[in-house]
C-alpha cells in the first residue's frame, strides 16, 4: 500500500499521496518493531508444548509405553514424576502454570478412564492406541502436509505472475509504451512480500516435515499391528510419541528450509 501511495504521488504530483505513503511507511516499522518485542509465539508454543506433552505421556501410561511399561513397579509415581520435570523446564521457556491444588497436579492428571485403559489386555490397548493415536495423527499430519502444499503453490503462483508482470511493465516501460506509471516497482513490492509471506509461514519446510511425518507413522502403524510384540511394544510407542512430537516437527522444518 506505502509503495501504491508513493506511485500515485510521483504521477499525480501531489503531496496527499505522499504523506499517506509516508504514514504507511512510518505504520511498517512501527508494526515491524511491535512484533519483534512480542513473546506472543514463545508463549504460544510454550503452551502447545505442554498441551502435547500431557497427551503424550497420558497415551504412554494408558498403553504402557515409553517408561510406564508392564514392569514398573508404580506407573502413577512415575507419571508424576516425569510430568512436573518436564513442566519445570517449561515453565522456564515462558509457560504459565495455573493449576490450583495438589489435586491438579502429578498424579492428579490421571483420569479413571485412563487407569481403565491401562488395566486392559494387551491385545485391547494395543487396537485403542493404533486406532485412537496412531491413525489419528497420520489423518491430521497428512490433511496438514495437502494444505501447506495447497498454501506455497498459490503464493509461488501469486509472486511468478507479479515478477512476469513487472519484467512486462519494465519492458514496456523502456520501450516508451507506458510513461509516467512506474509499474515495475509496484509489482516488484508486491511480489517481496509474497516470498516473505512464504517465509514466515514456512509453507514448503512444513509441507516436507508433514509429508515425512506421515510416511513415518504409516509405516509404523503397520509394523505396530503386525510384527511388534508385547515385549518390543513400549519401545515402539516411545518411537511412535518421539514421531508426533512438535520438537520432531521443528527439526524437520529446519531440513525443509
Amino acid at each position: 500500500m506505502a509503495a501504491a501511495a508513493a506511485m500515485l504521488a510521483e504521477h499525480l504530483h501531489s503531496h496527499i499521496p505522499a504523506a499517506i505513503a509516508a504514514v504507511l511507511y512510518a505504520l511498517t516499522i512501527a508494526i515491524g518493531l511491535r512484533t519483534s518485542r512480542r513473546r506472543a509465539r514463545a508463549h504460544w508454543q510454550a503452551h502447545r508444548a505442554v498441551a502435547e506433552l500431557l497427551k503424550s505421556l497420558a497415551w504412554q501410561y494408558m498403553v504402557h509405553g515409553g517408561p510406564f511399561h508392564s514392569r514398573v513397579a508404580n506407573p502413577e509415581a512415575l507419571f508424576a514424576e516425569r510430568l512436573e520435570e518436564r513442566l519445570r523446564e517449561l515453565r522456564k521457556v515462558g509457560w504459565e502454570d495455573e493449576r490450583n491444588g495438589a489435586g491438579a497436579r502429578g498424579a492428579g492428571q490421571i483420569t479413571p478412564v485412563m487407569r481403565a485403559v491401562r488395566g486392559k489386555p494387551y491385545e485391547v490397548r494395543r487396537d485403542i492406541y493404533l486406532r485412537d493415536r496412531l491413525l489419528e495423527q497420520h489423518g491430521w499430519y497428512k490433511r496438514r502436509a495437502a494444505q501447506t502444499h495447497r498454501s506455497s503453490v498459490r503464493w509461488s503462483s501469486v509472486t511468478a505472475v507479479l515478477s512476469l508482470l513487472a519484467l512486462l511493465a519494465a519492458v514496456l516501460r523502456a520501450a516508451g509504451v507506458i510513461e509516467g506509471w512506474d509499474l515495475t516497482g509496484l509489482l516488484s513490492a508486491g511480489a517481496a512480500a509474497g516470498v516473505a509471506w512464504q517465509e514466515v509461514r514456512r509453507h514448503r519446510p512444513l509441507t516436507y516435515a508433514h509429508s515425512l511425518v506421515e510416511q513415518d507413522l504409516e509405516t509404523l502403524r503397520i509394523t505396530m499391528s503386525t510384527t511388534v510384540t508385547e515385549e518390543r511394544w513400549a519401545e515402539a510407542v516411545e518411537q511412535a510419541e518421539r514421531l508426533v512430537s512438535p520438537q520432531h516437527s521443528d527439526w524437520l522444518v529446519k531440513f525443509g528450509n
